[in-house]
Formats: C-alpha cells, sequence, structure tokens
C-alpha cells in the first residue's frame, strides 16, 4: 500500500509542533531572559532621555499606551513559534517526499535528519551569519523591510544553492561517476554556493550602539540560533523515526517482520 498524501502531512504536521515545542522550550530557557535585559536596557534608556525632558508626561503616557503586557507578549510568541513549526512541518514533509532519493542515508531516519540539517543551514545559519539577530532597541526601525527583503534574498540563493548542488549529484550519477567522486563534487558546490552567499548576499547597514553589551548581543544571536536549531533537528528526527516506523510495518515493504510468541 503506498503512502498517501494525507500521511505524509499529518507525519509533517506532527513533526512540526514537536520540533515547535522544542523551540518553544529553548525560547523560554535561553532567549526569553536575554530578551528581558533587553527590554530592559531599551526602557532604562528611553526613561533617562525623556525624564531630562518631561518626568510627568513620560509616566502618563507610558501607563496610558501599555495595552499588552509582557506575560502575553510571551505567551503569544510562545504559540507563534509552534503554529510556525508546524507550518514549516508539512512544508517540510513535501520536500521529503520530493527529495526522498536525494537525500544521504540508509533509511528514512537517516534521509529525514539530513534534510532537517540542510533546512537548519539553509533556513537558519545562512541567514544568522549575513543578517545577525539583534535584540529590541538594536537597529534602526526604519530598515525592517530592508532587513526583511535581505532574508528572503538569502534563504533564495541558499536554496539555489542546494538545488546546484542536487543537480551536480545527478548528472554525475548519469555519467555512471564514483559514489566517491559524486559526492566530493556535491559538497565542493555546496561549500563554494554558501561561500558566495556570504560573501555577496546584502546585509544590512545597522549599527550596533556601543550602549548595547556585547555579552546580551552575543547571548541573543546564539540562543535565537539555538531555538531554530532545535526547531529544525527536532523535525527532521521525529519525522524521519515516523516514517521509519510506517515503512517497517507496512505490509508488503520487503523487510523482515518481527515475530512475536
Amino acid at each position: 500500500m503506498r503512502t498517501t498524501w494525507t500521511q505524509r502531512l499529518v507525519r509533517g504536521g506532527a513533526s512540526g509542533i514537536a520540533g515547535g515545542t522544542a523551540a518553544a522550550v529553548v525560547l523560554w530557557m535561553a532567549v526569553e531572559p536575554v530578551l528581558s535585559r533587553a527590554i530592559a536596557l531599551e526602557g532604562a534608556g528611553a526613561d533617562a532621555h525623556d525624564h531630562a525632558g518631561s518626568e510627568g508626561a513620560h509616566s502618563h503616557s507610558h501607563e496610558a499606551g501599555e495595552v499588552v503586557t509582557r506575560l502575553q507578549q510571551q505567551i503569544g510568541g510562545t504559540l507563534t513559534v509552534i503554529i510556525v513549526a508546524a507550518l514549516m512541518g508539512l512544508a517540510f514533509s513535501v520536500v521529503y517526499a520530493r527529495s526522498r532519493h536525494r537525500l544521504p542515508g540508509r533509511t528514512d531516519l537517516g534521509k529525514s535528519t539530513a534534510l532537517g540539517m540542510l533546512a537548519f543551514v539553509v533556513m537558519a545559519l545562512l541567514p544568522a551569519l549575513v543578517i545577525p539577530a539583534n535584540p529590541p532597541g538594536v537597529g534602526d526601525p526604519d530598515t525592517v523591510n530592508y532587513r526583511t527583503l535581505c532574508y528572503f534574498v538569502v534563504i533564495g540563493l541558499g536554496v539555489l544553492v542546494v538545488g546546484a548542488a542536487f543537480g551536480t549529484q545527478r548528472f554525475l550519477e548519469r555519467r555512471g561517476t564514483s559514489l566517491g567522486l559524486t559526492w566530493l563534487a556535491v559538497a565542493a558546490v555546496a561549500t563554494l554556493g554558501a561561500g558566495a552567499v556570504l560573501l555577496f548576499a546584502p546585509g544590512p547597514a545597522d549599527v550596533v550602539p556601543g550602549s548595547v553589551p556585547a555579552a546580551l548581543l552575543w547571548d541573543f544571536r546564539v540562543g535565537s540560533l539555538a531555538q531554530l536549531g532545535a526547531m529544525w533537528g527536532v523535525i527532521g528526527l521525529v519525522h524521519g523515526a515516523v516514517t521509519h516506523r510506517a515503512e517497517v510495518a507496512r505490509p508488503g515493504a520487503g523487510r523482515p517482520m518481527a515475530v512475536r510468541a
């Protein structure tokens, strides 16, 4: 019996929710404490600036303008992380179904894990190296649209590099090139392509204010990357484990079935 698209999407959605939950845990443990420090630093700077002008007016506007509490922001952020991860899991299952035969690994667990690592590199690591994440209060608000555009450009270039690597693999396999030389060429194309993206991709021109501690900036960027790493890692592992188990249990799969006494 062939695997249906409904089954694939269910696996992808479930793995996405698992990945989102893992990312939410990292968010609360590693990112939220840094966010709280950044918000406190930003608030202290704003209070000091406004205090020099009009202390009473600032106090009144601050109290009247606080509509969403910090806890509500945290809960909303957590739900957003899980929802986005679930959507990424659905996309992951579609890409896996289309590229499974091109991925390294002998089992679905190995292939899915490899795709999860690849997704992390393209969707998280490359953008983080070109456009590092910044905590609140860092960066020019007027460059938000430009930064978003740069982010998607980097992801698009990363996808093109992956396509070029897969194209190289397919070309060399058709020519009967040995497996070792094929993967060596694929690795070379991927490395050179990633290097070109890092060198030539557009990046933001934002300058980090000197008042922002380097430790806070570093902790936020590492925590954000760890959050995405947890999401893609768990998506790849859970999707691979579920798919592998389903394929082993599928009638006619050509694998020996365990017999219980």
